[in-house]
């Protein structure tokens, strides 16, 4: 793989990751808009209390719910990852208007890319992991060695804990022993 390549790949890896967390945040920011909402109405305080829980567990779900998107402002994070994701693609149509670059191009490109990743939050390796196999996948060169393993939990939680210190093998690897 040469330089345009590598720094192509990583780029489109970006992009998906961005694209991944603006999605997921959007989904988190709409149900907990949903929730405040639904269990805010008077409906849901008179089936609670048929059920038998209380006002009270409704009003502190709502207090929690509400309290969770002020603090977290998942919109916020949600746009803050389209920008990121909007640049990585504008980078990376600047890659591909270039069919065969200079050492200043891929200079530039590198010095760009590095200048996204300065803006960026703390990195959610499963979800980069997740990204990594994504662009693999969108390039179509590599085999299906290449992809990375992401154990279920990390498929799972992967959204919310950064997974510091874990590896994630190549599917040869694992396959080799």
């Amino acid at each position: 793989m040469n330089d345009r390549e590598i720094i192509r790949f990583n780029v489109l890896r970006n992009a998906l990751y961005h694209t991944a967390r603006r999605r997921w945040l959007e989904r988190a920011n709409r149900i907990c808009n949903l929730l405040v909402i639904l269990l805010g109405t008077a409906v849901v305080a008179d089936l609670a209390a048929r059920a038998g829980a209380g006002a009270l567990y409704i009003g502190g779900a709502v207090a929690f719910i509400g309290a969770l998107q002020l603090v977290l402002d998942f919109g916020r994070q949600a746009r803050d990852h389209q920008i990121l994701q909007r640049d990585y693609y504008v980078l990376l149509s600047e890659i591909e208007k270039l069919a065969d670059p200079t050492e200043a191009d891929l200079a530039h490109w590198r010095g760009r890319m590095f200048e996204i990743t300065a803006e960026e939050p703390p990195t959610l390796r499963a979800i980069d992991a997740k990204a990594y196999n994504d662009a693999l996948d969108a390039v179509e060169v590599y085999d299906q060695g290449e992809r990375l393993v992401v154990p279920f939990l990390h498929r799972i939680a992967g959204s919310f804990l950064s997974f510091d210190g874990h590896t994630y093998r190549k599917v040869s690897e694992a396959q080799a022993g």
